[in-house]
C-alpha cells in the first residue's frame, strides 16, 4: 500500500496534519510520501471556474505544464491520495479541480482536515450558495474532532481519527515564570486583545504578543514558555490550543463556544455555549478577567500547575494526544476491501 499526501508547504495546520498523519500511517507499515505543493491542482482548474482572463489562465497552465505532468505521472503510482487542506478551500472550484484530478489518476481521493464538513452547517450553506461542490467531492474524510458547530457520530466514509500530538514531544515542563501568550491579532476582534492586555497589566502578569511569522520550532518554544494562552477568535478546532495544552498552558477564552472542536456537550448548538474542562478559563468581562488572572496567579505553581493542566487535557481528550486508533483502524479496513470508489 502506497499513500500520497498533498498539502501546502507553509507551517500552518494543513502541513502539521499531513506530517502527523504520515508518521501514523508509516507506523502501520504503509509507504507514504508528502507532496508539499498543491499548485498543480489549481492549474487543473478550467478557465471558466478560474475567473481569470484567458491569456492569464493559459500562461499559468503552460508555465507549469512539464512540472505538473511529472507530478501527475508520479501520483498515479500511489493507491490512495489524501489532501490536507482547510475548509472551505478544499471545496472551491476556482482553487482546486479535484474532479479532473481524479479522472487523470483514477484513484480514491480523501480529505484530512481538523473538522468534518457535515459538522459545519454555516460552511455547507456558504458552499451551496456559491455553487461549489459538497461532500461528494471526496471519496472519504478524515478529521481530528467529531464536533465543530454541531456534533455527530462517525459514520460512512467519515473517520474522526484524531491526531497524535504525542509525536511533537511537547511537555508540561516547569515554567521559569508566569507568562501569558496573546495569539495573533484577528481583524475585527481588536477590542478583545486590548481587554486582555489591560487585564494582564492590572494583574501584574508578563505577556508575549505573537506578531510576526515564526517557524514551527520557534513558535513551539514560545508555547513551551507560556502559562496562559489567550484566544483571539473562535476556532473550528485550533491547533495552537492543542500545542499549548501539551505544554501545560491554560487556555483563556471570552466565549465558551469559541473553541468549538473542544466542547464536551452531548448536543452542542451552532455558536451555543460550550461545556469545557478545567484546562479552559472562560471570562465575560474585563473585570472578571482581572479577577480570574489574579486568582490564577496566586494559586500558580511553576511545576505542578502545568502538570495539572496537561493531565486535565489528557483525561478529556486522549484522541488528540494519542490519536483515535479505533477510527484509524476502521479506515484501514475500508482501504483493504477497496471500499472507496475512485470514480
Amino acid at each position: 500500500m502506497k499513500i500520497a499526501i498533498i498539502t501546502r508547504d507553509d507551517y500552518r495546520s494543513p502541513r502539521i496534519l499531513a506530517d502527523s498523519l504520515k508518521l501514523r500511517l508509516e507506523h502501520q507499515n504503509i509507504k507514504v510520501e508528502i507532496f508539499y505543493d498543491p499548485a498543480f491542482l489549481t492549474r487543473l482548474v478550467s478557465v471558466k471556474d478560474s475567473k481569470l482572463r484567458f491569456h492569464f489562465w493559459l500562461k499559468r497552465k503552460l508555465n507549469g505544464y512539464l512540472k505538473d505532468a511529472a507530478v501527475l505521472k508520479k501520483l498515479k503510482r500511489f493507491d490512495i491520495i489524501i489532501i490536507s487542506e482547510c475548509i472551505p478551500n478544499a471545496f472551491l472550484r476556482n482553487l482546486y479541480n479535484i474532479e479532473e484530478f481524479r479522472k487523470i489518476i483514477q484513484k480514491p481521493i480523501g480529505l484530512y482536515e481538523v473538522y468534518y464538513l457535515g459538522n459545519a452547517p454555516t460552511q455547507v450553506n456558504f458552499l451551496e450558495e456559491s455553487r461549489n461542490p459538497l461532500s461528494e467531492r471526496f471519496n472519504f474524510y478524515l478529521s481530528i474532532t467529531d464536533v465543530t458547530e454541531i456534533k455527530q457520530q462517525s459514520k460512512g466514509n467519515w473517520y474522526p481519527i484524531g491526531i497524535k500530538a504525542e509525536s511533537w514531544n511537547l511537555k508540561p515542563f516547569p515554567k521559569n515564570e508566569l507568562v501569558a501568550i496573546i495569539d495573533f491579532l484577528h481583524e475585527g476582534n481588536e477590542e478583545f486583545r486590548q481587554v486582555q492586555i489591560r487585564a494582564l497589566g492590572k494583574a501584574g502578569i508578563k505577556y508575549i504578543s505573537l506578531e510576526k511569522p515564526y517557524t514551527i520550532e520557534e513558535i513551539r518554544r514560545i508555547y513551551q514558555q507560556g502559562a496562559i494562552y489567550f484566544m483571539q477568535s473562535f476556532e473550528a478546532f485550533g491547533l495552537p490550543i492543542l500545542e499549548c495544552l501539551c505544554c501545560g498552558c491554560q487556555i483563556f477564552t471570552p466565549e465558551s463556544w469559541w473553541p468549538m472542536g473542544w466542547r464536551l456537550n452531548e448536543n452542542p448548538a451552532i455558536h451555543g455555549d460550550g461545556v469545557l474542562p478545567d484546562c479552559f478559563s472562560v471570562y465575560k468581562s474585563e473585570e472578571q478577567l482581572v479577577t480570574e488572572l489574579i486568582s490564577f496567579k496566586e494559586k500558580y505553581d511553576l511545576t505542578e500547575t502545568p502538570k495539572k493542566v496537561f493531565e486535565t487535557f489528557l483525561e478529556h481528550y486522549p484522541e488528540f494526544y494519542f490519536g483515535n486508533e479505533a477510527e484509524l483502524q476502521r479506515f484501514f479496513k475500508c482501504i483493504k476491501i477497496n471500499a472507496f470508489n475512485a470514480s
